[in-house]
């Protein structure tokens, strides 16, 4: 494995302690080994040879969210997550870890899973096991038997798979934009309604929207879990897939497949071809509000429906917005969610206290340390009752789940609902008559590619 630090690394931790302003773990255990100074004092030392990998080591880098913060306040510009992800790549590599995963399932096909859990778990346990949800997808790193047993939600398979309800609509190439859409495993087996959102919202506008049937896993669960190489291998399949298509824009609904599509390239630093092939793709990316709002103009013509969308004396719907770590940290964007739901008619934005506090989930953070995620949630939750909101609205799947979660553990089940701001905008726009089609395209189209580069 290659070292921790790389020759392009600017500088190294000078333990300003700037780090623990910012960390969700730090900031509720405040022991030094959670934040990123005190990791990454103990990797140097594992490369000075005065320690030695151990248990106690690999299980002090699992207590991080790789969430970013650290990184965006270091004042010494010190890839923190990159470091700390290298950790994790060594013991994934020495260890093995994946096959653990495997074991889970095998205790639900021999049956020796409880009954609480089986009814707990229920279709999504059974779509695991019975491999319903391809073995390629990140929700079997993602939903491990620990979280059957822990949690008190389990969020509901579909059915129907977003990418098997989808009937596309034939491409006529010059006359719209050619927007490619990245599903995701947790939009596309958990959550299809949101990218059916997607897809209503965009031919309401005339956009075309290509959706590839082959398109895998963004492989961000194998990533964070220490698996580089089923990272890489899931990524060169999607630049495959999606560099044929001659595509505008590729667009993401939840913000961690985004953010690490973004990253892509970071995957292929020894292979220069695919990693020109990777930051490609990344130019091409866009978290679908971003698109809509400064692409298509949405945001106008949301707030152009708004005296036919709210009835006099028709209480507006309080939405409180939470900034999903991989979205106002990986992509830099805050701004384009808040103006969509601004102009989206019959709703109310009510702002929490806190706006870029994470809310502990994490991805793999949240199996392996699920009484500290709660903890973080749990004070996220505080902020989020305070402002008494009628739905909590986040564009990422791990922080809906989460959430959900957060719901049911202060008893608001009922009272407060999660959803992805693009819900509410389909929601809006349903009554309306689809506008002429056509509306500024080609300046459209221009203008993503100027984006993109090309």
């Amino acid at each position: 494995m290659e070292s921790l630090r790389s020759e392009a690394e600017p500088s190294s931790c000078n333990r300003c302690g700037q780090c623990m302003s910012v960390c969700p773990v730090y900031q509720t255990t405040f022991r030094e080994t959670d934040v990123a100074r005190g990791k990454l004092t103990l990797l140097e030392c594992v490369e000075a040879g005065t320690m030695r990998w151990s248990g106690r080591l690999q299980e002090i880098l699992s207590r991080c969210l790789l969430c970013g913060a650290c990184a965006q306040v270091c004042a010494n510009r010190v890839e923190t997550t990159r470091i700390i992800q290298s950790g994790r790549q060594r013991f994934f590599e020495d260890e093995k870890r994946g096959e653990s995963q495997s074991a889970a399932l095998k205790s639900l096909r021999e049956g020796h899973l409880t009954a609480r859990v089986l009814m707990k778990g229920g279709a999504l346990l059974q779509a695991l096991a019975c491999k319903k949800i391809p073995e390629t997808s990140g929700l079997h790193l993602r939903f491990p038997l620990s979280f059957f047993t822990e949690r008190n939600t389990v969020p509901p398979i579909a059915w129907t798979p977003f990418m098997d309800a989808f009937r596309p609509e034939q491409a006529v190439r010059g006359e719209s934009p050619r927007i490619g859409f990245f599903v995701g495993c947790g939009t596309n087996y958990l959550f299809p309604h949101i990218a059916t959102a997607l897809v209503h919202i965009l031919r309401h506008v005339g956009a075309t929207l290509i959706v590839p049937e082959d398109q895998v896993c963004c492989g961000l669960p194998a990533y964070v879990s220490g698996d580089t190489k089923t990272a890489r291998d899931l990524a060169q399949k999607n630049i495959e897939v999606f560099e044929s298509l001659e595509l505008d824009a590729i667009l993401t609904v939840c913000a961690s497949c985004g953010s690490h599509l973004m990253a892509l390239a970071s995957l292929f630093a020894d292979d220069p071809s695919s990693r020109d092939a990777a930051a490609s793709m990344a130019r091409k990316h866009m978290d679908a509000m971003t698109f809509l709002v400064n692409h298509l103009g949405f945001e106008a013509y949301l707030k152009a429906l708004e005296p036919a969308g709210s009835p006099k004396g028709t209480r507006p719907l309080r939405v409180a917005y939470h900034d999903p770590c991989h979205l106002r940290i990986g992509q830099g964007i805050t701004q384009a969610p808040r103006r969509l739901l601004e102009a989206t008619p019959g709703v109310q934005l009510v702002e929490a206290s806190h706006p870029g506090q994470c809310c502990g989930h994490g991805g793999d953070f949240n199996l392996s340390h699920f009484s500290l995620s709660m903890k973080i949630l749990d004070r996220r939750m505080e902020d989020f009752e305070k402002v008494k909101p009628d739905r909590i609205v986040t564009g990422c799947t791990g922080c809906l789940l989460q959430f959900a979660e957060g719901i049911s553990r202060c008893s608001l089940a009922g009272k407060i609902e999660v959803c992805h701001p693009l819900a509410l905008v389909e929601k809006a726009i349903a009554p309306c008559p689809i506008p002429v089609q056509g509306r500024k395209d080609l300046q459209v189209c221009q203008s993503l590619r100027t984006d993109a580069g090309q």
